[in-house]
């Protein structure tokens, strides 16, 4: 079975909000790499990146509240409080882009301030999920993969040139799709224990 139709499968057993959880990260993940492919510093690409990665902070945003509800980290307090904080980027985040769609351009704090929060906060979301091991298969580095990918492939390309490479940003959008694909096996039902065969005597 493939992992989209493990997805699909699994989403059919799942309440509504595990089931727009699920989704929301999915499309996030998808219109963030889209934005981050399209983005240029000026023109038409500019404010369509924009506004694609503003629709996708919100989609996302959604996506860590609901979370709170589905609860992969459990009662632990580490968690909730990197979830909280990973919300709390995503606003910055978002409210950077709606700054850089006023001015022009998106040359604003809040936007690196929102990217370097929501690393830290889903890195140390990632390694409490990982550490509950509540997720199967590879679902259960998706938050870490997330919370990682900037902190390893796009910061230090920053640090290095100075610049941001739109490429680089674009692929942050694959590990947070995967975590759509985490999400999906939270609340799957568990697997039915096969009848018992009748012994022949």
């Amino acid at each position: 079975m493939t992992p989209i139709t493990a997805t699909s499968t699994a989403m059919e057993n799942r309440s509504p909000l595990g089931r727009l959880a699920v989704v929301a990260w999915l499309v996030g993940g998808l219109l963030w790499l889209i934005a981050g492919l399209v983005h240029d510093s000026t023109g038409w690409r500019f404010y369509t990146s924009s506004v694609l990665w503003l629709i996708a902070d919100a989609v996302i945003a959604f996506g860590m509240v609901a979370l709170f509800t589905l609860r992969p980290h459990g009662s632990s307090r580490v968690g909730t409080g990197a979830l909280a904080i990973a919300v709390l980027a995503r606003i910055a985040f978002a409210s950077g882009e709606i700054v850089a769609l006023v001015q022009g351009h998106d040359d604003n704090p809040l936007i690196p301030l929102g990217a370097l929060l929501t690393a830290l906060a889903m890195t140390a979301y990632g390694v409490v999920v990982r550490r509950r091991r509540v997720i199967q298969g590879n679902g259960n580095w998706a938050f870490l993969a997330m919370g990682l990918y900037p902190l390893v492939v796009m910061f230090p390309v920053v640090a290095v040139t100075g610049e941001p490479a739109s490429v680089l940003i674009a692929l942050w959008g694959a590990p947070t799709a995967l975590v759509g694909t985490a999400c999906a096996s939270l609340t799957a039902p568990p697997l039915s224990p096969a009848p018992a065969t009748p012994v022949d005597r």
